[in-house]
């Protein structure tokens, strides 16, 4: 403030206040102009203080506001089909990641043998996945089996079967019921039937055409639609298994011993079947000359995720 002052005198030395001051008095503005000038350097330096502190407090909150808001990839490695962690796996928090999941885990209870990724409710049978952090909180969960052997006598052999809610990354508690909904012919060479509901096995002294329900609840999640059948391990056995074919009816061979998962969880391809209707009804820009790309898109999504073409 003292220099401010100076300064403020110094600027008022001009010739005719010079001459002003050299008469017996001050001129009769002389202080009101001084207070004046004073009054106004002291006002910018006030403001010029608290427009630091307002901009540094504003930027405080953005980074508490980014820090708070900050999204994350939960990266982990579950038992199937109930969870509980295995070793490993850790929490992305910024950007991407590619991750290779190893190909058996072993712990207290045996060996693990890795089944599939799930990645914010998408399927991915390699065992190389990338994800991202995104708008919100997501996961990447590497689901892994406990070794078995398998063997059976005929006609005791059997299917194993389970639901997966993908949106939610669980699968179907045996005491909450089963996947099934309906087997066909259901019969075993004995004339016993291959399947009583609400059971998640099916007998297969004869060959059984399972059908999946066509939507399923995890409790306590809302139900979810069915997408596909698909027998696991799957691609790493040897020699490797073939893809399910598509469709909610999952056909088991005579006295197979398959573990197969019929997994739930929302259209993946929904918004491109939107797109497509709003193109074909004219409402997109250009009309239906511009649909030809989205209905490719739509049919490389539906091969992805092995909707019905």
């Amino acid at each position: 403030m003292k220099s401010t002052s100076t300064n403020m005198l110094s600027n008022c030395n001009s010739l005719t206040a010079a001459a002003s001051i050299d008469q017996t008095g001050p001129p009769k503005n002389f202080a009101t102009r001084l207070w004046t000038a004073t009054l106004h350097a002291s006002m910018r330096e006030k403001m010029k203080r608290v427009g630091i502190s307002l901009a540094m407090g504003l930027l405080a909150a953005i980074l508490g506001a980014g820090f708070a808001n900050a999204q994350v990839v939960a990266v982990t490695n579950e038992q199937f089909p109930m969870g509980g962690a295995l070793p490993g796996g850790d929490t992305l928090k910024t950007g991407c990641e590619t991750e290779t999941a190893q190909e058996t885990i072993i712990d207290t209870a045996g060996t693990y043998t890795f089944l599939f990724w799930n990645v914010n409710g998408s399927v991915q049978w390699s065992q190389t996945a990338t994800f991202c952090t995104g708008a919100t909180n997501g996961f990447a969960t590497a689901w892994y089996v406990l070794n078995g052997d398998g063997n059976c006598t005929p006609p005791n052999c059997s299917v194993r079967t389970f639901g997966f809610d993908l949106k939610d990354n669980v699968a179907l508690p045996v005491a909450d019921g089963t996947p099934i909904g309906l087997v066909s012919p259901n019969l075993q060479p004995n004339g016993t039937p291959a399947w009583t509901s609400p059971s998640v096995y099916v007998l297969t002294g004869e060959g059984e055409s399972i059908t999946a329900k066509s939507s399923l609840a995890v409790p306590p999640f809302a139900a979810q639609p069915f997408r596909y059948w698909q027998t696991v391990p799957y691609p790493q056995t040897t020699p490797p298994t073939l893809p399910t074919p598509i469709g909610v009816v999952f056909q088991a061979a005579a006295n197979a011993t398959s573990w197969v998962v019929a997994f739930y969880g929302p259209d993946p391809c929904q918004t491109l079947r939107n797109e497509l209707a709003s193109c074909l009804a004219g409402d997109g820009e250009g009309g239906k000359l511009n649909c030809a790309p989205i209905g490719k898109a739509l049919a490389v999504c539906e091969q992805e995720h092995r909707e019905p073409q």
